[in-house]
């Protein structure tokens, strides 16, 4: 689940993957490059994506134009994966949240503007008003948990809950997504000395 990890934005580039695995390689034994297209396991040449992994544990994906590195599965390899994604630069830049307000502020209006169509039946109303909250307050709980030292079994619980509201929340909820986006890309940028930052935003 991508929201277990940590996220980045950049396109793909095969040569950018293969000296990040050539890097890794030197901090950690044992691993696998594999090169997809579609899901499909193809030659470099043709790939569209890779991901990294040791044994069954995938530590590194980067798709078409974004990615994640998961230390959370690493376990003795996760300050080399860590170490090795701040060298390569990854999720350094400052992720912006605009895009992420926005399309709350679009459900809210939607939220708001669909109250009173379900004030004809106080069961329905009622649950509808729950589940707004519940997906609003889920929310807010995984951009906190981006920011707070909490374990990665307290986030995954966090993530299940809030997977279960956006679904009961309908269709409309999925705009709450580019915001926790945002909050995730966060993480990977917070690694980096904050007075050396680029002012760049994306």
């Amino acid at each position: 689940m991508w929201f277990l990890k940590l996220l980045f934005k950049k396109k793909f580039d095969a040569e950018f993957v293969t000296g990040f695995f050539q890097v890794l390689s030197e901090r950690i034994a044992g691993l696998e490059l594999v090169w997809k297209k579609g899901g499909s396991v193809v030659a470099q040449e043709s790939a569209s994506s890779a991901v990294i992994k040791k044994g069954k544990k995938v530590l590194f994906s980067q798709g078409p134009r974004s990615g994640w590195v998961d230390p959370f599965i690493a376990g003795d390899d996760r300050q080399a994966l860590i170490d090795v994604t701040q060298q390569f630069q990854l999720g350094r830049e400052k992720p912006s949240y605009m895009l992420g307000i926005a399309c709350m502020v679009i459900y809210l209006v939607i939220v708001f503007g669909t109250l009173g169509m379900s004030e004809r039946d106080a069961t329905i109303s009622m649950i509808y008003n729950i589940s707004v909250i519940a997906a609003l307050a889920t929310t807010g709980l995984m951009v906190f948990s981006y920011r707070a030292n909490w374990s990665h079994n307290i986030r995954s619980v966090c993530a299940t809950l809030w997977v279960l509201a956006i679904i009961v929340a309908a269709l409309s909820s999925v705009l709450l997504l580019p915001l926790v986006w945002a909050a995730n890309r966060q993480q990977l940028n917070r690694l980096y000395p904050q007075d050396s930052q680029n002012s760049n935003t994306e």
